[in-house]
């Protein structure tokens, strides 16, 4: 329970839009850092910190590129 009370607490300032991406955010984080673990312990494999970071990053992009809003142009 504790850690919803401290997601809703940190995320709740926040103005809608960026409430979304911070979030997002988050959430790409642990699922990855949650990845490398169980990759770590059930495959005796881990990437280092930088390539989970940049792991990260690109799973980022992907989105921001699948979520953008096509342009009236």
């Amino acid at each position: 329970m504790e850690i919803e009370v401290r997601w809703t607490s940190s995320l709740q300032p926040l103005p809608k839009d960026q409430r979304r991406r911070v979030a997002a955010l988050l959430m790409c984080t642990a699922w990855n850092v949650w990845k490398n673990r169980n990759r770590r312990i059930f495959r005796a494999k881990s990437l280092t910190v930088p390539l989970v970071f940049n792991c990260i990053l690109g799973k980022m992009g992907l989105r921001r590129v699948v979520l953008r809003a096509p342009s009236g142009k």
